[in-house]
């Protein structure tokens, strides 16, 4: 750092930028007090923006500011000296539109845990303890509650839309995952598929980005491969499980690919492509697969037990749970072999569940026994952008597959839906 005069406060030179194309003309070197943090900057940017004309009168948008692509989160001073940056050094800080808090919509209460949560167009699937499946709308209103398994719903995924038919896939402590049809227009539901294959309880289930396949895993430390169309089809049929319904033949799958490495149960499964997966376990590591190989490619290793796990669908980075109440950021494509390039400590307990957003490749939500739900920016890793609170007991899932909402369950058995303007 340069010498200042006793008693004379330091003083930082910054140039302002941005990408915003409303704002783009304006980039300007200014001086201010090095202790100056986002509100001194955005009185500086606001006075900056009406001096140039780029504000409508009365105009008061919110503005963050990035530093070698970090959110700011502290005075510039503060930053500077932990990146040992010379006050002499013009730093340049591009400013960004703030991003609004979400807000609460709809908080749905079930008989007993919200264990698994999935959005889809206008509607929300929820799985709970009391074997039953749930389709609300989003705006609050129960279309259907069905007796789905012998044992608590763990998880379930879409695997199909339309406008008068969709299809979905049901996961179990009952070892058995069940594959429906919703005819959408007369409210009336059929099991299509029984698929038996696992040993112990069904843990995570997703759809592959072609929709053409979803895979699952189990506590009996397996990954399976199961097919949406008739692939793996059994001869046996037996009578369908949801009571009060025209009787019809339930036909029973079978995996069509099992993959085993694991040495614990695998509680978490993501695709990246529509050939590669990324598993976790609670044997503390992380597995790729590829299914045209059949074979696990990589581990790694992680400290602690791994409880969740995303892949983003425009960065293909990763974002895990973990019972040390961290959530890590990973990256394949990083030559160190632990792969972390974050690491982000804001929750207090078990953090049960984490979910991308579907367009922003720098957010996610995670969610954790601490009972909180947090929203966060990778460029913000020691701080969360914000807190969904509401659940007064562990947050066991969340689900950001719907860009306009937010949805969470948990163990004080309800469902809370929170309204994100991007």
């Amino acid at each position: 750092m340069n010498e200042q005069t006793i008693g004379e406060p330091q003083h930082a030179q910054i140039m302002l930028l941005t990408k915003l194309e409303r704002f783009s003309p304006a980039a300007a070197t200014f001086s201010l007090p090095a202790e100056s943090g986002c509100v001194e900057l955005s009185e500086l940017l606001h006075a900056s923006l009406q001096n140039q004309e780029l504000l409508k009168d009365g105009e008061m948008l919110e503005f963050d500011f990035l530093i070698e692509g970090e959110l700011l989160r502290s005075s510039i001073i503060q930053y500077m000296e932990n990146k040992q940056i010379s006050t002499e050094t013009v730093v340049n800080i591009e400013f960004i539109l703030k991003l609004p808090s979400p807000t609460p919509e709809q908080s749905l209460l079930h008989n007993d845990w919200v264990s698994c949560v999935q959005a889809n167009g206008q509607y929300v699937l929820s799985g709970c303890y009391d074997n039953t499946v749930k389709i609300h709308t989003l705006d609050g209103k129960e279309l259907l509650t069905l007796p789905a398994h012998s044992a608590p719903v763990r998880c379930l995924s879409w695997l199909s839309t339309g406008d008068d038919v969709q299809t979905f896939v049901t996961g179990s402590h009952d070892q058995l995952l069940h594959v429906w049809r919703w005819e959408t227009s007369s409210n009336s539901i059929r099991c299509l598929y029984k698929c038996a294959g696992h040993a112990f309880s069904v843990e995570d289930v997703t759809a592959s980005p072609d929709r053409l396949q979803f895979a699952s895993v189990s506590r009996d430390m397996t990954l399976k491969i199961w097919s949406t169309d008739e692939r793996g089809v059994s001869l046996n049929t037996e009578e369908a499980p949801a009571k009060k319904r025209k009787t019809h033949e339930v036909q029973t799958k079978v995996p069509i690919v099992t993959l085993a490495g694991h040495h614990e149960g695998v509680v978490g499964v993501c695709w990246r492509e529509p050939s590669d997966l990324v598993t976790v376990g609670l044997d503390h590591t992380i597995r790729l697969w590829n299914l045209e190989m059949q074979s696990n490619t990589q581990t790694i290793t992680s400290s602690k037990a791994l409880l969740a796990i995303d892949c983003s669908p425009i960065s293909g980075k990763f974002v895990t749970g973990s019972s040390d109440r961290h959530v890590r950021l990973w990256d394949s494509k990083v030559s160190d072999a632990s792969m972390v390039i974050g690491n982000f400590s804001s929750h207090t307990g078990w953090v049960s569940s984490v979910k991308w957003s579907e367009r922003d490749e720098n957010l996610f939500v995670s969610g954790s026994y601490d009972n909180l739900t947090k929203l966060w920016d990778i460029r913000s890793p020691k701080t969360p952008l914000f807190d969904l609170t509401g659940h007064n007991d562990k947050v066991l899932a969340v689900d950001w597959s719907r860009p306009s909402h937010i949805i969470s369950g948990g163990a004080d058995n309800s469902l809370n839906i929170f309204a994100y303007k991007s």
